[in-house]
């Protein structure tokens, strides 16, 4: 089976994996408990929005951001 490939959307995630990634470094550095289950937690979250974040930028389909921009939450 030949599997298809969506460039833009190994570009989108391989961009993701690299800023949470960042992150989570960054917060070891600042001395933050990366290992704490509360932290972990709240990096799965905050790993939804960078990704609906950078789907955005490459005009992948996300349902966060669907969601986020719903309507009401607009920013005028």
């Amino acid at each position: 089976m030949k599997v298809i490939e969506f460039p833009r959307m190994k570009k989108a995630d391989d961009i993701s994996h690299k800023l949470t990634t960042a992150l989570i470094v960054e917060a070891q550095k600042l001395g933050l408990d990366t290992m704490n289950q509360d932290f972990v937690y709240d990096m799965a979250w905050v790993h939804k929005f960078i990704r609906a974040m950078v789907d955005k930028q490459h005009n992948i389909a996300n349902d966060l951001c669907r969601l986020t921009r719903a309507q009401g939450l607009h920013e005028n």
